[in-house]
């Protein structure tokens, strides 16, 4: 209930009296659970988040290279948000709302991240970088994915399926940098 709250009207409309409405049940059993809004707060967006970071995982299990795994991680990441709008917004707000849950959710995307690059770096996909550089790798990866969604699939307050090519030219630019190919 309230993740869809926050899609609707933003944290700030996500008042305990709404999301015990939505919910269905009474205004005290909201204290039941939680000791308060931000309590609620600090728990959704890993909590939801973790669920893409899941389909993600799945997404890319048995990518065999690192233009497929950044490939499928993407277009994963996209079409999750697709299925389920009301992330985005519940991620874009909590920085400001949750900043607590949004470093954790960070945190989270950012460890996977790492433990994938350095799979790829193990096998010699990954060069030009070293162990300690991993984390601002991801990062830089996290912001652009972040940034192309927002500037191609964010219509209207809502996620929307992009063209295939967004996601080759994301690809393109991991694998080869700006530098004309050889």
């Amino acid at each position: 209930a309230a993740e869809r709250l926050i899609a609707t009207h933003g944290y700030a409309g996500a008042s305990i009296a709404r999301i015990t409405e939505k919910a269905g049940v009474a205004h005290g059993a909201f204290y039941l659970h939680f000791r308060s809004q931000q309590d609620l707060f600090d728990i959704l967006l890993p909590t939801i988040g973790a669920d893409m970071l899941a389909a993600i995982s799945e997404a890319i299990q048995d990518a065999g290279s690192l233009d497929e795994l950044e490939r499928r991680g993407f277009q994963a990441m996209i079409d999750y948000l697709v299925q389920h709008p009301h992330l985005w917004r519940v991620t874009t707000e909590a920085e400001l709302y949750a900043p607590k849950a949004h470093a954790q959710h960070l945190q989270s995307m950012t460890q996977r991240y790492v433990r994938s690059l350095r799979r790829s770096l193990a096998h010699d996909e990954v060069r030009d970088f070293d162990e300690t550089e991993l984390e601002a790798v991801a990062a830089m990866l996290m912001g652009a994915r972040h940034y192309l969604i927002t500037r191609h699939a964010v219509v209207g307050g809502k996620i929307r399926a992009v063209e295939g090519s967004l996601a080759e030219t994301y690809v393109r630019l991991v694998l080869h940098g700006l530098k004309p190919r050889r």
